[in-house]
């Protein structure tokens, strides 16, 4: 159904040089190239420079520079955008030409008298610079090419205007953008400038890599649809420091990408992200239009999965499946399953849970059992492999975005049903029990079809199960003023126990979701 077409280099989002290793041999530097559907890889020759303000920049080295200050204006001489609420480090956007041979346009300001300023907002730093003691300032900086064909253009564009020192337009293309990561105010925003500009710096990105490099011989290009990053080791919890890896929907992937800084890594790491998610978006949209309105895809991921070896001579693993909300079930693929291209891939699929009988758990950081964070188990029903399935998301905004979506699924799922119906035995009478999300909990005979009791879920006090076929419940009742409320005790034998503790678990889950929502709304 999705058919991608091969990117352009004017269709360049992001690009910076980093290295790159195939963890047994040396580093060797690259050119990294985002473009909307693929990451591009390009081996440099180590000799190359960048030109910038007509100054050869050796690119990949901080340098220390030293500014002194105006002694009129009191002013560094030197405008900066971007900030860490911006998603961007702090560049420099204009020079006074008595600095031109201390800083470049697209210098990346790192440090400021000594102090690691990657956290610090924009106005943080702008304030940084107006407080800082004497007539100079120390800077560590460090040209970064990605950007400053774009700075360049735009301290044209403001060159016969007063410019403040604290403008800031420093964000992404408004045509990048989809509806899902529009609140990401972090990543992205708009451009000031006009799309035609954003053509220009696209096209002089593209014409400059041309003059650096006419052989594209051993350039790589790999897809982003369906891809995802890896900090950790293959297989393992060892977290890698500056560095990461892309896996590739087909099963390939780069080698070892390794950045300057932790601030370079989580930005290349983000923008990635941002165009997987892009993809992810406009194939869901494309199955959605030929799927029923209950059969909607709500949400797909990649996470990791630890998988405990049975041959005690093995460490335990982790591996990465792929999972969707689908309508009310939850797809697994995984085993060499690719995720899903066209509707027939979800008829495939052979590991489809009801959302409403599974059962997640969240790890508390004190019981990890690796050095993995962001964990949580989940209890599928009738998974005859293994009991619960130990989970991991890398970044937090995945994990958090995770168990926001699985709570919507969950909640659109128990309203779409209302009602889920078990078999079961009471005071050796064959009854059925009901769980309701409106009424909670009633008890009829199947021979009269009489109710023998009902609950709602705020009677429900307390239960448990002896982990085979009996399930205990403690409802409170209700009497009058003048008398003592009661709790009633209650046992129920049903041979499909786990699912109905599952789906117990879901109702009250969604109950507490719909109460918290009503007490939002009315503070």
């Amino acid at each position: 159904m999705y058919n991608q077409q091969r990117s352009h280099i004017s269709d360049i989002l992001f690009e910076d040089q980093v290295l790159l290793s195939d963890g047994r041999s040396k580093p060797y530097l690259v050119l990294l190239r985002l473009t909307s559907e693929s990451l591009i890889i390009r081996p440099l020759n180590t000799s190359q420079n960048l030109s910038s303000n007509n100054k050869d920049i050796q690119a990949i080295v901080p340098r220390n520079v030293t500014i002194v200050r105006h002694a009129i204006t009191r002013s560094f001489g030197f405008w900066i955008k971007g900030g860490s609420d911006t998603g961007f480090p702090i560049l420099i956007s204009r020079v006074l030409h008595n600095n031109t041979h201390l800083l470049n346009i697209g210098d990346a300001i790192l440090n400021i008298n000594n102090e690691d300023i990657s956290n610090l907002t924009h106005d943080q730093v702008i304030n940084r610079l107006h407080d800082a003691s004497g007539d100079q300032v120390h800077l560590t900086v460090k040209y970064m090419n990605d950007m400053a064909t774009y700075l360049h253009l735009t301290a044209e564009k403001h060159r016969s205007s007063s410019v403040q020192a604290t403008s800031n337009d420093l964000t992404l293309p408004r045509r990048y953008l989809t509806n899902e990561i529009h609140d990401q105010k972090r990543m992205s925003a708009e451009y000031s400038s006009e799309n035609t500009k954003d053509k220009r710096w696209s096209l002089l990105a593209s014409d400059q890599q041309k003059n650096n490099d006419n052989s594209n011989i051993n350039m790589q290009e790999y897809s982003l649809l369906y891809a995802y990053v890896s900090q950790y080791l293959n297989g393992t919890d060892k977290l890698r420091v500056n560095s990461f890896q892309l896996y590739t929907l087909n099963g390939s992937q780069t080698g070892i990408i390794i950045t300057n800084t932790c601030l370079q890594q989580n930005m290349w790491i983000s923008r990635i992200n941002m165009v997987i998610r892009n993809l992810t978006t406009r194939i869901l949209a494309e199955l959605n239009q030929t799927l029923l309105s209950s059969e909607q895809i709500f949400y797909t991921t990649w996470l990791n999965e630890r998988i405990i070896n049975l041959n005690d001579n093995l460490l335990p693993q982790w591996k990465s499946i792929f999972i969707v909300f689908k309508g009310n079930d939850l797809y697994i693929f995984d085993d060499n399953k690719s995720p899903p291209l066209c509707t027939y891939d979800f008829i495939c699929c052979t590991r489809v849970y009801p959302i409403t009988e599974i059962f997640l758990e969240i790890v508390s950081s004190k019981d990890h059992i690796d050095n993995r964070r962001y964990c949580f188990t989940l209890t599928l029903p009738n998974d005859i492999q293994i009991d619960c399935r130990y989970l991991n998301f890398e970044r937090k905004t995945e994990y958090d975005d995770f168990i926001l979506n699985y709570q919507r699924s969950l909640y659109i799922s128990v309203y779409s049903l209302q009602n889920r119906t078990f078999g079961c035995t009471f005071n050796g009478q064959i009854c059925r029990l009901i769980i309701d999300i409106n009424k909670g909990f009633e008890m009829y005979n199947n021979e009269t079809n009489i109710m023998l009791w009902t609950f709602t879920f705020e009677q429900l006090q307390s239960s448990s199960d002896n982990g085979r076929d009996q399930i205990y419940f403690q409802f409170k009742r209700y009497l009058s003023s003048n008398e003592t409320n009661t709790i009633i005790h209650i046992d129920v034998q049903c041979q499909h126990l786990k699912i109905l503790i599952h789906v117990i678990n879901a109702f009250l889950t969604v109950k507490y979701i719909g109460q918290k929502d009503d007490n939002n709304i009315t503070d």
